[in-house]
């Protein structure tokens, strides 16, 4: 192996980095697992139409609650549309809004690019953590093996 291609491990891991970095910042996954489960299952719905809310609940990996307060989340946020029954006023579908599908094709961009990009072989200095570098002594001599 050449000393200045990185190995396809590293290459893998450092897109994986980026990826998870972009998505942490711009999607609307709320700072939890449970948000990321939610946007993968509505980002692989149609694009048009409603959708029945109890057959997301019954899919989703976490609590109802949970389900319930991240789709109050996304409404506030105007990425997906609540409308209320007519009868009864409860809410049994959904809808995302051209907001959410923005959000979606900026992902899909970025997520093509990551993967079709050659140039990107070391970890950007954001995705190093502060103790690591901390660690490190920038006065030491760097040894490279052969």
């Amino acid at each position: 192996m050449s000393a200045s291609r990185p190995s396809i491990k590293g290459t893998i891991l450092v897109r994986m980095l980026r990826m998870r970095e972009w998505e942490r910042h711009n999607l609307p996954t709320y700072g939890t697992t449970a948000g990321y489960a939610l946007f993968l299952k509505l980002a692989s719905l149609p694009p048009t139409g409603s959708t029945s809310l109890k057959q997301i609940y019954l899919s989703m990996p976490c609590a109802e609650s949970t389900t319930r307060l991240l789709f109050r989340n996304l409404e506030q946020d105007e990425l997906i549309y609540l409308p209320r029954d007519q009868a009864d006023h409860r809410f049994r579908e959904f809808q995302l809004t051209p907001k959410f599908q923005a959000v979606i094709a900026n992902w899909e961009e970025f997520i093509e690019s990551v993967w079709s990009d050659e140039r990107h072989h070391s970890v950007p200095s954001t995705l190093i953590s502060h103790s690591s570098a901390q660690t490190s002594n920038p006065t030491e001599p760097k040894h490279h093996l052969l």
